[in-house]
């Protein structure tokens, strides 16, 4: 980006980065526990008549009550030597496809502390899908080691399970939406600009945009043995190879769908102004700076964020 970003010790940097990245939900809402061979014209009129109206009547969908009830199911992603865990949080309304949204979480998070979301979701007639990313988490149930964990190799996970919920029969691939928080939202903001044929649009909370400058500005020579970072995941310098090297705004904006960013006027780790420049960046985007709110959202300000990507299919008629 033409900037040139001095070298600091690995010591410093981390402290910068303390709490950074993640931005994991606390608060979890409580799951809900599905004859002749030949025909006179006026026969043949009447046949006719007789199919086009069954026709128009199975085509006819029933108009459905929200919230409905919904149903999850586990289900992996398995592509080379990764064992990817997931849910998949089906609306129960009636309906053979569903516009669908694909979250990504934070550093050391994992897709159960984006359940609220998944079930306001489906509830509101979206399927939604939550998965661990893999070595994302100590407390991930997906394959893999935080050692070999970067920004590189979640994008890949991603790309695979936008592959895997495009192919269902349930999911409706016209309609299919990324939600990211933190680091998930700065890897799905890079990976949707990557195929913005396949991504109807985005919701970005809190994106950790800030990774780059953060990243580069560190020493790789204090990497050369795996480091206890950010409440004990190792890490190795795997991940600092893995930050792009490219312009990531510019990149964004091969982006045209809507795009919905949340940030918090009080983010220390993600400072508000990464928000306002991908928000210029976006073609199509708006963004919601919430007063008060730090790295990582609760009470109202969760409430806000559900409340808002639920209202977005609203408000498109997108869900029915």
């Amino acid at each position: 980006m033409g900037q040139v970003i001095r070298k600091v010790s690995m010591a410093a940097a981390s402290a910068v980065l303390i709490a950074s990245l993640a931005g994991c939900n606390s608060e979890q809402t409580k799951e809900d526990d599905s004859v002749s061979d030949t025909f006179s014209e006026a026969q043949t009129g009447a046949v006719t008549t007789a199919v086009t109206e069954k026709t128009i009547a199975e085509n006819t969908l029933s108009p459905v009550t929200y919230p409905c009830e919904y149903v999850t199911e586990e289900l992996h992603c398995i592509y080379d030597d990764s064992d990817i865990f997931g849910k998949l949080y089906i609306p129960d309304n009636g309906r053979e496809k569903h516009p669908t949204v694909i979250l990504s979480h934070g550093y050391n998070c994992i897709g159960d502390d984006m359940r609220d979301i998944a079930i306001d979701l489906a509830r509101n007639g979206i399927m939604a899908y939550t998965f661990d990313y893999c070595g994302g988490s100590l407390r991930s149930s997906s394959s893999g080691d935080s050692v070999d964990m970067s920004i590189e190799t979640e994008q890949d996970d991603l790309r695979h399970v936008i592959d895997m919920i495009s192919d269902m029969d349930s999911a409706d691939s016209d309609k299919l939406y990324i939600y990211g928080e933190s680091q998930g939202g700065f890897v799905a903001a890079l990976t949707g600009a990557e195929m913005p044929d396949r991504i109807a649009g985005m919701f970005l909370v809190y994106p950790a945009f800030s990774i780059v400058d953060q990243w580069l500005a560190m020493n790789p020579d204090d990497m050369k043995e795996p480091f206890s970072f950010m409440g004990g995941m190792m890490l190795s310098k795997t991940f600092y190879d893995g930050v792009p090297r490219y312009d990531v705004y510019e990149h964004i904006k091969s982006f045209t769908n809507p795009v919905l960013i949340y940030q918090g006027d009080k983010d220390q780790v993600v400072n508000v102004s990464y928000a306002k420049r991908i928000d210029e960046a976006f073609p199509d985007s708006v963004l919601t700076i919430v007063e008060g709110a730090g790295h990582g959202f609760g009470g109202k300000d969760r409430t806000l964020v559900k409340d808002g990507v639920c209202q977005f299919f609203i408000d498109k008629g997108i869900r029915d």
